[in-house]
């Protein structure tokens, strides 16, 4: 391998590399940059010559990097995070700064959790953008390539790469509709689950979902709000089973729904209690023990000291503790 002159590289390219290697596509990294294809092609070849490899190779899949590219990767993005660290301003200042938090939440928390946290920040750093994206099956990649700041929701296991903060507790309740035979009693019983259609919280993760969660990058979360497991083991041992009718994925279309057919869902009761009277519906405690559901805040280990993610934690934390 021929000797590399580092003083005499660009190092522009290597943030071409660095976007290529996360990528896996021109057409992205170039939209990722600001540059044309042309571009990032040029620099591909510049740096294919600079470091005697083809480092990316076009794949079914998009660009498949070499195993020099891949033995560089993990390297160079460490240190460009160094230097990104190196010239960030010493002090964070909320008021001024124009950073971007990107921060990956499901639609449960953006709902009850959010709208508090949006309101803290836009008051506090009103020149700061705020990116809210779903929870991708790629959650665990994207924290740890920084394309994702910090994720909010119920995690499992996780390797120690990652840190996390606990922010509240959530009860899973029952709904049905306001006159279901069901709200009229009073009291819903084990009988009445089993006789009523059920709305489930489903995923378009549930195909690779093990026992409701799914792993990834070293990092395990729930894909699945409800407590599937205990009501069917309890409906098991009283001789009954439910009826599955449709499938959602989310909370607040279960709720709208069951407003309007004789159909029984079981969702989070923050969410079902501020959209209960809109919707005429009645809520009722499992006849049964339905463990709590601990919602977190999760970040790359890293990055959690650093000023300005240490203040977007501090803004979860106020927000929870509101509810």
């Amino acid at each position: 391998m021929p000797e590399i002159h580092f003083a005499a590289l660009d190092l522009n390219l290597l943030r071409v590399f660095h976007a290529l290697a996360e990528e896996g596509s021109v057409t992205r990294a170039g939209a990722r940059l600001g540059l044309s294809q042309s571009a990032v092609s040029h620099a591909l070849n510049r740096l294919r010559y600079a470091l005697d490899d083809e480092l990316f190779v076009r794949g079914p899949a998009g660009m498949r990097p070499t195993a020099r590219a891949l033995e560089i990767a993990p390297r160079l993005h460490e240190g460009l995070r160094h230097l990104q660290l190196a010239v960030a301003p010493a002090e964070f200042v909320p008021a001024e700064t124009r950073r971007r938090f990107t921060i990956a939440a499901g639609a449960y928390t953006s709902t009850v959790l959010m709208p508090t946290v949006i309101a803290m920040i836009r008051q506090a750093a009103p020149l700061a953008e705020v990116r809210l994206q779903l929870a991708a099956a790629t959650l665990g990649e994207d924290l740890m390539t920084g394309r994702v700041d910090l994720a909010i929701g119920a995690f499992g296991r996780s390797t120690p790469s990652y840190e996390r903060e606990a922010l509240f507790s959530e009860a899973m309740v029952w709904a049905v509709r306001a006159d279901h035979p069901a709200a009229r009693a009073g009291v819903l019983t084990l009988a009445d689950i089993a006789a009523t259609p059920h709305v489930l919280m489903s995923s378009s993760e549930e195909d690779v979902a093990v026992d409701g969660r799914v792993t990834e990058t070293g990092l395990e979360r729930r894909v699945f709000w409800d407590d599937r497991g205990e009501v069917d083991e309890v409906l098991a041992r009283a001789g009954l089973r439910r009826t599955v009718a449709l499938r959602v994925q989310d909370a607040h279309s279960a709720l709208a729904i069951v407003s309007r057919c004789d159909m029984i869902a079981i969702t989070p009761r923050r969410l079902s209690t501020t959209l209960a009277a809109h919707y005429d519906l009645r809520l009722f405690e499992a006849p049964y023990a339905s463990p709590l559901i601990q919602i977190e805040a999760l970040w790359r280990r890293e990055v959690g000291e650093t000023a300005p993610i240490a203040w977007l934690r501090g803004c979860l934390r106020a927000a929870a503790a509101q509810l």
